[in-house]
């Protein structure tokens, strides 16, 4: 049998060991209040997106509010950029709780019932995942969407935000149809491509623009000679953070009257590549 001897020079180096230990293990740790109630606290957490650590204090999340009837499951999650904690609210009576946002990282599981008048560790089911912060897609490609064979007019003379609503491609959810914004979780460098198809005139001009944060960061101009569909295109590499910056895609036309961005899928769509983090 060995024995360790005790060793009180070593106490400094085993007081540093238990302080990360802590950090590791308590990282956005849930539990009830001090004094309970319908909030939940939130232990300081921290998080690594590539080479950005973010430092997160306590949080308190809520008020929940309970079911009229039966029972519901709620979820708190935080941002994977920034560690804001949010609840997300279950489905009445279900026992499968609510979905994961997109670009979001599970905490915990609440049970509340219609007498719950607060959230005490008995009803908290510890679902801390944390270690999904920095993951990498196997496809390079994060995004592919079209018109869906929907023509969107356009105006003359003005930059027509594109609704592209046919996601054909979008892994790790960087494609948001509802605000037609690129907006990937995932810090790098991204190879960005768009073409439209967009009716003219002979004589007129017809553009493809791609926009970062509402700025213009890639523009091709066509000046058609046929009347009928024509063509643009352009493309950029652009450095994404992950958490607040995002692509949109417009068209142009200087034709004297409203046009169509054909809707047609190889006519017109926009690619979203992961070259290197």
């Amino acid at each position: 049998m060995t024995v360790q001897a005790f060793n009180p020079s070593d106490l400094s180096q085993s007081a540093a060991n238990w302080a990360v230990s802590q950090r590791i293990v308590g990282n956005f740790a849930p539990h009830a209040q001090l004094v309970p109630n319908l909030t939940l606290a939130l232990d300081p957490g921290n998080l690594l997106n590539g080479t950005t650590l973010t430092e997160v204090n306590a949080q308190s999340v809520g008020p929940f509010a309970p079911p009229a009837s039966g029972f519901r499951i709620d979820r708190v999650v935080v941002d994977r950029g920034t560690g804001a904690a949010a609840i997300v609210t279950g489905t009445a009576n279900s026992l499968t709780p609510p979905a994961i946002p997109a670009g979001k990282l599970p905490v915990a599981r609440v049970m509340l019932l219609p007498t719950s008048d607060a959230v005490t560790n008995d009803a908290v089911v510890d679902e801390r995942a944390l270690a999904d912060v920095d993951s990498r897609p196997t496809n390079p490609i994060i995004a592919v969407a079209t018109l869906n064979g929907v023509n969107q007019s356009a105006a003359p003379n003005v930059y027509t935000k594109v609704n592209f609503s046919n996601v054909v491609i979008n892994s790790h959810q960087g494609f948001d149809p509802s605000t037609q914004q690129f907006k990937p979780s995932i810090p790098g460098v991204y190879s960005i491509f768009c073409q439209l198809g967009i009716e003219c005139s002979s004589g007129k001009s017809i553009g493809c623009v791609i926009r970062k944060n509402g700025n213009p960061l890639a523009t091709y101009f066509n000046d058609t000679s046929v009347t009928g569909s024509a063509f643009a295109n352009t493309s950029t590499v652009t450095a994404l953070n992950g958490i607040d910056d995002y692509i949109e895609f417009y068209g142009f036309s200087n034709n004297s009257t409203a046009v169509n961005i054909i809707g047609t899928s190889h006519f017109s769509f926009f690619t979203a590549s992961l070259l290197s983090v």
